[in-house]
């Protein structure tokens, strides 16, 4: 079959821009997937498939397309590329964690997602069909479908005419993505198309930098680092996705392809990389080049603030290729710490200063008066990547997108410099004694004791509604650590006041589902 003629263009939207390098090499190989290889021409056919499919079903400009897919699977792009070029917004069912994909969400939830966002479809695969008949049949919204190699609502001849796409209307909506709140309800974040192609240029122009082309993927394309594998595409790169992040696998695949060169991972990710290299042997830049893991010109890691020491370990090892970025799903980018800042000891407690095109101010949170540099206070952010509002909540909107800025709920403090620390959430402060303890301040302390690779300071309350500080370490086996002696160091560099009042030595830290510390279960257990 030949490839239809470049009709996409007429949208004038990101997606030309990631389907015309596509057609102009249509053999290359693009996506790796599952022990499979997808060529440009592939993924093109892919798209105008689904694009014929979604408009015989009638989805048009304004629709929104739930999308039902096996994790990380190129129909969570192709599908989005096909219902931009309608004209039409894109949600995602299986999950609402950006950090796994593992665990399909409720029906009830994934119900509730589709009444929300009035989705028109859900565009399910092979893999989704038998919940996609269940979400029919509770929701009354029908299933779009396109097997994979068969066309049973797109025929050959549909090809010979070229489809109509959608003028681009950076205005309208194109993605409203769901992330579980401190409730665990899926929180609805719409997007407008000004945003998500704001997003797309920031990752591009990242990889434009430091010339990075193809990627290894294994957090979420239904969450941030889809602006990312936009880009790889209009770089002429390749992806390479995995459906879950898995340290050995990770390891294994970069060595392997020798061409990766830059991914994105969570925070706790990187730990585990750097512990699985360790466990290698492998604790040097020489080391690591013998391992074949040169190609990697950029880790981007971000969720959660980083441990001062870990990465200092990770730098020794990797060299300067890690860049740290502080982001929101609200507000996309943030701040980033450079590769080359990761080298000054100084710096490695911030998350870097403010991307570009986003202004950060620090404000008193009562107030709302700006702070100077040094001085505590809610982080507050404006960028053209922010979100329009929740989805069918605007007092929520109200409450958070004000004149312009959105309230992020983290605490920190910028110095003259412009770098930000982040000293916690709003919501997270432990008080002790009249004083507030911030745990990431004090997750780093204990993280800067030789052995200790993972750490979670959380508050406990008593009967009467005092906090008392907890902490949870993992340690490496074949180190000795002494936790009075931890205790000694924190009373020191800190305060007496900042010593938990218990610290738990696991031999596996839990984790939640969005990869960090699982602190909702260390309180039930150990409390």
């Amino acid at each position: 079959m030949s490839l239809p003629e470049p009709w996409w263009r007429a949208s004038q939207s990101y997606v030309s821009e990631i389907l015309s390098p596509l057609a102009a090499a249509p053999d290359r190989d693009v996506v790796h997937w599952r022990g499979e290889v997808f060529s440009g021409g592939d993924v093109i056919r892919s798209v105008t498939e689904t694009f014929l499919a979604l408009r015989n079903r009638g989805v048009g400009k304004g629709d929104v397309v739930a999308i039902l897919v096996a994790p990380n699977s190129p129909e969570m792009l192709t599908v989005r590329y096909a219902t931009h070029l309608l004209g039409g917004a894109v949600c995602y069912l299986r999950t609402i964690n950006p950090g796994t994909r593992a665990t399909v969400l409720p029906l009830d939830q994934q119900i509730q997602i589709l009444r929300e966002t009035e989705a028109v479809t859900i565009y399910a695969d092979v893999e989704g069909s038998e919940r996609a008949a269940e979400l029919a049949a509770g929701s009354g919204i029908p299933v779009t479908r396109v097997p994979h190699g068969e066309r049973e609502e797109v025929g050959r001849d549909d090809f010979a005419d070229t489809p109509d796409a959608v003028s681009w209307d950076p205005d309208a909506p194109a993605f409203i993505g769901f992330t579980s709140g401190s409730t665990g309800r899926p929180k609805g974040i719409r997007l407008s198309g000004r945003a998500w192609e704001a997003t797309m240029r920031a990752w591009t122009e990242v990889g434009r930098e430091y010339d990075c082309a193809s990627t290894l993927v294994s957090t979420p394309l239904s969450h941030g680092v889809a602006g990312m594998a936009d880009a790889v595409f209009a770089l002429g790169g390749a992806l390479y996705l995995h459906e879950s992040f898995d340290a050995e696998k990770f390891v294994d695949t970069v060595s392997a392809e020798q061409e990766i060169s830059w991914t994105f991972m969570a925070t706790n990710h990187v730990f585990q990389v750097i512990d699985h290299l360790l466990e290698r042997g492998i604790r040097d830049r020489g080391a690591l080049e013998a391992a074949g893991l040169s190609s990697l010109k950029r880790i981007l890691y971000g969720g959660s603030p980083a441990a001062p020491a870990r990465i200092a370990q990770a730098f020794r090892i990797f060299g300067p290729v890690l860049a740290q970025g502080y982001a929101t799903s609200e507000s996309g980018r943030i701040t980033i710490l450079t590769p080359e800042e990761h080298g000054d000891p100084e710096l490695a407690a911030t998350v870097g200063r403010p991307f570009p095109e986003a202004e950060v101010v620090v404000c008193d949170s009562k107030s709302g008066a700006q702070l100077a540099a040094g001085e505590i206070g809610e982080v507050r952010v404006r960028s053209p990547q922010m979100m329009d509002g929740y989805n069918g909540k605007p007092e929520l909107t109200a409450q958070v997108l004000r004149d312009g800025w959105y309230f992020t709920g983290d605490i920190g403090r910028l110095d003259e410099r412009g770098y930000l620390t982040l000293l916690g959430r709003v919501a997270h402060v432990i008080k002790v004694g009249g004083v507030k303890v911030h745990p990431i301040v004090l997750e780093a302390e204990i993280l800067s004791h030789p052995g200790v690779r993972h750490a979670a300071v959380y508050g406990v309350q008593d009967e009467d509604g005092s906090d008392h500080i907890h902490a949870a370490i993992e340690c490496d086996p074949a180190e000795v650590v002494d936790v009075e002696e931890i205790c000694a160091r924190i009373a020191e560099t800190l305060s007496p006041i900042h010593v938990p009042e218990k610290i738990h030595i696991l031999s596996a830290l839990p984790m939640n589902s969005n990869g960090k510390p699982d602190k909702v279960l260390l309180k039930s257990r150990y409390a």
